[in-house]
């Protein structure tokens, strides 16, 4: 739609100010002819200052409004125009294309009706109301109008063009693409006829031709930003993205108030990953309009991807104010959720998304995933396959999938999903990754090995192409991380921590290097999650291990209570073990009266503490609740409760304690030291150096051992 701008001059001024005002008014309209939209307001601010406030400048600063993208404004500069003339068929054609740009179509219809009542051969009025009936779905009465204005010149380019707008309009590619080509024969000039010809083609994929297009509409007019922003989407969808970029620029350069190029920059900018740029560019498009969705939700969707999850969430709210039927937004919102580990609130978002759209593949696969994530597994499951009978080119889908059968044990089929994953996207790290695991499980290591390969070779092209990807690096730094190739996770760590203002690889990178025994290096990347994100009760238990280890126990304290008061159960244990070594039993035991009985690790430190306060039965007390808790470890716990008799004296029940340790895991050198001392206190040396020869077959060189062999004893 073009707005028509009136240059002529309804009154003669009649005085000083009124000649000023006319001057400004002059000015105004020349800003606008080069788009200087701003300028122009200006002007006309100051014309009707000095008086100069008739029906065409109120139609001009409409013009100025629509330009900027202040449709509501520009609303009631028409309205206003109309009101001081009545019979102004300009301003009433002009009103109706703003409330098209905002959608509102029928009241677009009455608006262009009343501009045809006051000048019926008006076509401009008449191809864009047909137009707007089109996107209404009365596309036969568009149709009708448009037909007979070709029909009574076809020599005229203005018409053909038109036509080829509507048939775009009806999805009808192939007519529009003749239709435009007709008025480019008509006139070769005519820069609407090219830029539509490229749109057409553009539509039906032969992005080529359509990029030849642009180029003739930009040397009929190299000011025609639409053709600038056009050519550079249509190289963005070549893969040719640096072009595409520059073509923005170009159309920003007219017109920096041009949404649609900031639009598709933020949008190129997010399919290359460079998604600070996106933001920018999406925010700058915000600026001009802050009433589309789409915009809201993309905004929302690259610091989704930057990992800043619960910044994103007011961005996908925004969009649902706008379109509160935007099914798209409200999975986004559950999205965001899930990767906040809040699974359960994700739910109704999810639910809402499916509400709007039953068949929303996304939002079905979503839910399953959350649900999996919950230990719904057959729920789950269920869902993750009904988006795959809808959609089952999603491989992200599949590897849902393949992680709920293998939740519910079924791994030959979690196997073949992963299979089918990787059909889909060779290049999918994290599938090759999952494959492995799951053949580890199924006894072939040799596969397995080449799977994790196969991913760090994903993992090396991906970043070649993204080496600012922070996802990338995160999930290469966890694969060698399992495979224990720790200095090559640790480079992957720290570089996705310095892409991202997420605080996963923060956290991973401080508890490796702990590790590895880097304390001071560890606390550096946990006191950085402490910083920006001061919510994140792990940024907190990071830095307070940290500090642990390096002896500085006031700032563990310190931190381990925030973790604390931030809800984090591992704090308490963390906070008691502190309060201990700084030798506050009583305090240590307070913390921990505050966590379930049924913790394993939280019984054995009560027993450590009941013990440091003397109160020996209640220590064994401990390591009885430990046991009938504990479903993995319990050899550990017996060794506990056999350590704590030793000291009390009790060797024949210490001996017990031992020998069902060993039961448990007969591998274990240390238990076969425990026994050992066990039978020394019972002063059977000879019976306490089997129990040693045995750990030293099982390790030769185990320095404890060695260091028991050689220890003095009664007889020696």
């Amino acid at each position: 739609m073009v707005l028509p701008l009136v240059l002529d001059l309804a009154a003669v001024p009649a005085s000083e100010d009124l000649a000023r005002g006319e001057a400004e008014f002059l000015r105004g309209n020349t800003h606008c002819d080069a788009r200087e939209f701003v300028e122009a307001l200006a002007c006309y601010d100051r014309a009707a200052a000095f008086g100069y406030e008739d029906h065409v400048m109120w139609n001009n600063r409409g013009v100025a409004l629509d330009g900027l993208g202040q449709h509501e404004d520009a609303i009631d500069a028409y309205t206003r125009a109309m009101k001081r003339s009545p019979t102004y068929e300009v301003a009433a054609y002009n009103l109706g294309n703003a409330f098209a740009q905002l959608g509102q179509f029928e009241e677009a219809v009455v608006a262009y009706d009343r501009a045809l009542a006051i000048k019926p051969d008006y076509a401009d009025a008449l191809y864009d109301k047909a137009l707007v009936l089109a996107r209404m779905g009365r596309g036969k009465a568009a149709w009708q109008g448009y037909e007979s204005l070709v029909r009574a010149d076809t020599a005229n380019a203005v018409a053909w063009t038109r036509k080829g707008q509507l048939l775009e309009e009806l999805n009808k590619f192939e007519a529009a693409v003749d239709a435009y080509k007709a008025a480019t024969s008509a006139d070769a000039n005519d820069g609407d006829a090219w830029t539509g010809l490229g749109d057409a083609l553009y539509a039906l994929e032969r992005y080529e031709e359509a990029v030849e297009a642009y180029d003739r509409a930009i040397a009929v007019d190299p000011r025609k930003e639409e053709a600038w922003n056009n050519k550079g989407f249509t190289f963005f969808m070549l893969g040719i993205h640096e072009e595409a970029l520059a073509c923005y620029e170009r159309a920003l350069a007219i017109n920096p108030a041009y949404k649609q190029a900031w639009y598709n920059k933020g949008y190129t900018f997010h399919g290359i990953n460079r998604l600070e740029d996106a933001v920018t560019a999406y925010e700058k498009a915000i600026e001009l309009d802050q009433q589309d969705e789409v915009l809201w939700n993309n905004l929302g969707n690259a610091l989704y991807n930057l990992g800043r999850y619960e910044r994103s969430i007011p961005y996908f709210e925004r969009a649902l104010e706008v379109n509160p039927q935007y099914e798209i937004a409200w999975n986004n919102i559950g999205n965001a959720l899930n990767k906040m580990g809040r699974h359960a609130a994700s739910l109704k978002y999810h639910d809402k998304s499916l509400e709007i759209k039953p068949d929303f593949d996304y939002a079905l696969y979503a839910k399953g995933h959350a649900l999996d994530s919950l230990g719904r597994h057959e729920e789950g499951l269920e869902l993750i396959s009904q988006s795959l009978e809808l959609n089952p080119n999603y491989d992200h889908a599949w590897m849902a999938k393949a992680e709920s059968l293998h939740h519910l044990g079924r791994l030959e089929e979690a196997r073949d999903a992963l299979n089918n994953a990787l059909i889909l996207n060779g290049a999918f790290d994290e599938a090759w990754v999952f494959r492995g695991l799951i053949l580890e499980e199924m006894g072939n290591a040799f596969e397995a090995e080449r799977c994790y390969e196969e991913a760090l070779q994903c993992f090396r092209a991906s970043l070649e192409l993204e080496p600012e990807n922070a996802e990338l690096r995160y999930n290469q730094g966890v694969l060698l991380e399992d495979l224990e190739r720790v200095e090559e996770a640790i480079d992957a760590y720290a570089g996705a921590a310095s892409r991202t203002h997420g605080a996963d690889a923060l956290v991973r990178l401080s508890a490796l290097l702990l590790r590895v025994g880097r304390a001071a290096d560890a606390l550096a990347p946990a006191e950085d999650v402490c910083s920006r994100h001061p919510t994140d009760s792990r940024g907190w238990l990071a830095a307070g291990r940290a500090s642990s280890a390096l002896g500085r126990d006031a700032e563990a304290e310190a931190a381990f209570q925030k973790a604390v008061e931030l809800g984090a159960a591992e704090g308490r244990l963390e906070l008691a073990r502190t309060l201990r070594h700084l030798g506050r039993a009583s305090d240590a035991m307070t913390i921990l009266d505050g966590m379930e009985s049924s913790d394993t690790e939280a019984s054995l430190l009560r027993a450590d503490l009941h013990e440091d306060l003397g109160r020996a039965e209640d220590a064994l007390s401990d390591c009885d609740a430990a046991l009938r808790i504990s479903a993995e470890g319990r050899d550990v716990v017996y060794r506990r409760k056999g350590g704590l008799l030793l000291r009390l004296d009790r060797p024949k029940e210490a001996l017990a304690a031992f020998d069902a340790a060993l039961g448990l895991n007969p591998t274990d050198p240390e238990a076969w030291c425990d026994a050992a001392r066990a039978w020394r206190a019972l002063g059977q040396e000879s019976r306490a150096r089997k129990m040693l020869d045995q750990a030293l077959r099982l390790d030769p060189g185990f320095p404890r051992a060695l260091d028991l062999r050689a220890e003095p004893t009664a007889s020696s």
